[in-house]
C-alpha cells in the first residue's frame, strides 16, 4: 500500500510510537498532545559505503521502492534497492490481545528489522553483485533524548509534557522525566553517541536470508492521570513492580508477542468484504489506541478512558456511544468500566430544567480533559443526548453480555435519568425540546441544538424503551410512564417528522426561544434546514440492531429514508450531515470545533452504513470512500484517523473504531445473551466474516459466519 502515517500505541499505558514517512520523521507517543516528542528511526541498511533508509529519518539516501503493510497489532515498511538486490522489512509490534488486559495493557513497543537478498531481478534491473556485504540496522536518535548504552540494553532519558487544566481556562503545563529503556533482543548493540539501537553485518547470496535485529521499547512511569482529585497509577503497575520487571518480561515473552500478532491479526482479518474494510479496521483500531489510558484508583477500582481525540477530552459519552460496536463485538469488559465510571459526574437536572428538574439528573458530555479526569471541561451541556446514550449503553451492555451487574448498581442512577428526558418535552408530545444541544457541534442550528429533533426525538424514546425495561427487569414499580413516553415520541415522530421520503431534522420549523449553547444569544426567526435530509435518523439503531431489539420505528420508512438521504447527501468522501447548506461559517474555536457548509463526519456514516445492514440495505461500497478520505490526509501529514471532511479539524480521533460493527452487520449477526438467542441474516450471498465476539484469541481461534 501507498506510504502514509501510523502509529501504534499500548492499550492505556502511554508509549506509543508514530511515524510521517511524507516528511521522514517519527514521534514517541507518551502522555501529551499529538503527534508527540519527535525523534528519528534509522532502518537501513551500508552497502559499498552508501547508507540506504527507510523514510523515518532525514539521513542517507532512499530506497528505491518502499511499500507499507498494517495490520491490527503491527505496522511495516520495507525497502529494496535493485541494484544489489536487498530488501528489508522493518516490524513495529505491540502486545495486544482483546480481553486480555495484562497482556496488552504492558508497556512495550517491538521492533524488528529483517534483511534478505532476492533470488530474482527487480522489475528489470540487473543485480550488480553475487554477494553483497554489508551492515543493517536500527537504531533511534533525536535532540530531545539523552541515550546511554549498558550492557544489554540502552537507557533513554528525555521529558514529557502533562497538561492540566486551570480554573480560568488555560493549561498548565508540567514535565516529567522519564527513564526508559530500549533493550536489545538480537543483534549487535550499537555504541555511537546520540543513538541507541543494534547493527548487524551480514554477506548474502542470491536468495539467501539475513540477521534480524529485534529491539524492545519499555517504560514505566508513576501516576500522571489524576482521577477524581488524585493521580492514579497505571493499571500495569499491579503486574510489573519496577522497569526492570518490564525489560524481564520481554526478554521472556518477545516469542509470545509475535505469535500473537498472528493470531490476532489471523482472527479479525479473515473476511472477505474488501481491503478497505480491512484498513480500516487496523487504522481505526491504531487511532483508538492511541486515544486510550487505564488506571487504577486509590480504591484499587480499575479505571479505562479515551481521549476524545485532537479535543483531548475523557471518555466523552456520545463519542464512546458510536464507539460501541466495537465494545460489543470485541471487548464489552471496557465498556463496563466505563458504565461504572460516569456516574460520578452527573449534574442536578434543575439547572437546566428549573423547578421541572428537580429530583432529576443528567450527563452532560465528558469526565475531563488531558491529564485530568475529574471533571466535564467541554464548554457546554448536551443533557438529553448524553443521558439518553448512557441508558441505551447499559441496556445493550445487559443483552449482549447477559450480565446485569451494570443495571443493578446505577438503577436509581437510570430511574432518575429518564425522569430528567421526560422532564425535557415540556409540550407533551414525547419529543424533547430542552436540553438539545447534541454532539453535532459543527452543523447548521437544526441539526446541532434545534428544538424537538428527530435525532433525539429517537434517542430518547430508545432509552425510555431501554429503561423500562432495565426497570422491568429489576423489578421496580411505576416504571409504565417510560413506555407511554417512548411509545408516545414514536407515534409524533412517524405522524409530524416523515416528509414522503425522508424524516425531518426537527418538527419545530422555527427558533423561537432557543438559545444558542455557544454564545448564550436567544434566537428567533425560521429554522432554516429543518425539513433536510440528513444521516442521524438511523444513528440509535445500530446498537440496537446489535442485540436484536427493535423500538418500533418502520422499517420500510426506515429503508426508504437512508436511500433518499444517501442520494441527497453524498459526497466525495461519504454523507455529509444533512442536504441544507448554511449561508455561511459561523464560528472556529481552534481545538474544539468549526462549522462549514458542508460538514461530515466519518465515524456517523459508518454506524448509519451498519444499521442500514440490518435492514438489508448494502451500503459497503462506502467504506472505500472513507478509506481514500484516511489516505489523502495521513500521506500528506500525521492525522491518525481523521473524522471530518469538508470542514472542522477532528483528527487523531478514536471514533471510528465504529466500522468493527460492520463484520457483524454484514451478515445480520445479533446476539442477546439475556435470553440466549442468536441471529443471522446475509447482505448478499458469498459473504464470509468472524464472529469476534466469540473468539478465543489466546488460542487463535474464531467462529466463522459463511453465507
Amino acid at each position: 500500500m501507498q506510504l502514509m502515517s501510523d502509529a501504534l500505541t499500548v492499550l492505556g499505558s502511554r508509549l506509543g510510537f508514530a511515524w510521517e514517512p511524507s516528511k521522514n520523521i517519527c514521534y514517541l507517543v507518551r502522555h501529551g498532545m499529538a503527534p508527540g516528542i519527535p525523534l528519528s528511526l534509522h532502518a537501513g541498511i551500508i552497502v559499498n559505503g552508501k547508507t540506504i533508509t527507510l523514510p523515518l529519518c532525514q539521513e542517507g539516501e532512499r530506497f528505491e521502492f518502499v511499500d507499507q503493510t498494517m495490520t491490527p497489532t503491527t505496522m511495516q515498511l520495507g525497502g529494496i534497492d535493485p541494484d544489489t538486490g536487498i530488501h528489508v522489512k522493518l516490524t513495529i509490534r505491540i502486545p495486544f490481545r482483546p480481553r486480555d488486559e495484562n497482556f496488552s495493557t504492558t508497556p512495550a513497543i517491538f521492533f524488528d528489522i529483517e534483511v534478505e537478498k532476492y533470488a530474482y531481478n527487480f522489475r528489470w534491473r540487473q543485480q550488480k553483485y553475487e554477494n553483497v556485504e554489508g551492515e543493517v540496522f536500527l537504531y533511534f536518535s533525536g535532540k530531545d533524548f539523552n541515550f546511554e548504552v549498558k550492557d544489554d540494553f540502552i537507557n533513554a532519558k528525555y521529558s514529557s509534557p502533562l497538561l492540566y487544566p486551570e480554573k480560568d481556562g488555560s493549561v498548565k503545563t508540567e514535565s516529567l522525566l522519564c527513564e526508559d529503556r530500549i533493550l536489545v533482543l538480537s543483534g549487535e548493540i550499537l555504541n555511537k553517541e546520540g543513538c541507541a539501537g543494534g547493527r548487524f553485518p551480514f554477506s548474502l547470496k542470491k536468495g539467501e536470508t539475513g540477521p534480524i535485529i529485534s529491539l524492545a521499547w519499555c517504560s514505566y512511569d508513576p501516576p500522571v492521570l489524576e482521577v477524581m482529585g488524585k493521580k492514579s497509577p497505571f493499571k500495569y503497575t499491579e503486574r510489573f513492580k519496577s522497569i526492570e520487571d518490564v525489560v524481564e518480561w520481554c526478554r521472556n515473552s518477545y516469542t509470545e508477542v509475535i505469535e500473537n500478532s498472528k493470531k490476532v491479526d489471523d482472527i479479525i482479518l479473515n473476511h472477505n468484504l474488501g481491503e478497505e474494510i480491512s484498513h480500516l479496521l487496523c487504522f481505526t483500531l491504531h487511532s483508538w489506541l492511541f486515544n486510550t489510558w487505564w488506571v487504577v484508583t486509590e480504591e484499587k477500582q480499575d479505571f479505562f478512558t479515551v481521549w476524545e481525540g485532537s479535543c483531548y477530552f475523557h471518555s466523552t459519552i456520545d463519542v464512546e456511544f458510536t464507539q460501541a460496536p466495537f465494545y460489543l463485538g470485541v471487548w464489552p469488559e471496557l465498556l463496563e468500566l466505563e458504565l461504572n465510571e460516569w456516574p460520578y459526574f452527573v449534574k442536578d437536572g434543575s439547572l437546566t430544567l428549573g423547578e421541572r428538574g428537580k429530583e432529576t439528573v443528567f450527563l452532560s458530555h465528558d469526565m475531563g480533559i488531558h491529564t485530568f479526569c475529574s471533571g466535564q471541561k467541554y464548554p457546554h451541556d448536551m443533557e438529553v443526548e448524553e443521558s439518553a446514550n448512557y441508558v441505551i449503553l447499559a441496556f445493550v451492555h445487559w443483552y449482549r453480555t447477559g450480565k446485569t451487574s451494570v443495571i443493578e448498581k446505577h438503577s436509581p442512577l437510570i430511574r432518575k435519568l429518564l425522569d430528567f428526558i421526560v422532564a425535557c418535552d415540556t409540550t407533551g408530545n414525547g419529543i424533547p425540546d430542552k436540553g438539545c444541544a447534541n454532539t453535532i457541534d459543527d452543523a447548521a442550528p437544526a441539526i446541532q441544538y434545534g428544538s424537538k429533533q428527530i435525532y433525539l426525538g429517537v434517542k430518547a424514546a430508545a432509552a425510555c424503551l431501554a429503561g423500562f425495561y432495565i426497570l422491568k427487569k429489576l423489578r421496580q414499580k411505576d416504571i409504565s410512564k417510560y413506555k407511554k413516553f417512548a411509545l408516545k415520541g414514536l407515534s409524533t415522530i412517524e405522524e409530524e417528522g416523515w416528509l414522503g421520503d425522508h424524516y425531518a431534522v426537527t418538527i419545530s420549523r422555527t427558533i423561537d426561544g432557543l438559545v444558542d449553547p455557544w454564545s448564550g444569544r436567544r434566537m428567533a426567526g425560521e429554522l432554516k434546514g429543518w425539513d433536510a435530509y440528513h444521516i442521524y435518523t438511523e444513528n440509535t439503531l445500530a446498537l440496537l440492531d446489535m442485540i436484536d431489539f427493535d423500538m418500533g420505528l418502520r422499517r420500510k420508512r426506515l429503508i426508504k429514508d437512508m436511500k433518499s438521504a444517501l442520494n441527497n447527501t453524498l459526497m466525495k468522501y461519504g454523507c455529509r450531515h444533512t442536504s441544507y447548506t448554511p449561508e455561511a461559517s459561523a464560528f472556529t474555536i481552534p481545538g474544539l470545533a468549526g462549522t462549514a457548509s458542508k460538514t461530515g463526519w466519518v465515524s456517523m456514516n459508518m454506524i448509519r452504513d451498519i444499521a442500514a445492514a440490518y435492514r438489508g440495505l448494502d451500503f459497503l461500497w462506502l467504506s472505500g470512500r472513507y478509506w481514500d478520505w484516511q489516505c489523502t490526509t495521513n500521506t500528506r501529514e500525521f492525522s491518525l484517523f481523521f473524522e471530518t471532511f469538508y470542514g472542522n479539524n477532528l483528527c487523531f480521533y478514536p471514533r471510528g473504531i465504529a466500522i468493527f460493527g460492520i463484520l457483524e452487520a454484514a451478515v445480520g449477526f445479533t446476539l442477546d445473551m439475556s435470553r440466549r438467542k442468536m441471529k443471522f441474516s446475509p447482505l448478499r450471498p458469498g459473504i464470509y466474516v468472524p464472529v469476534l465476539i466469540l473468539a478465543d484469541w489466546k488460542k487463535g481461534t474464531v467462529p466463522l459466519l459463511r453465507f
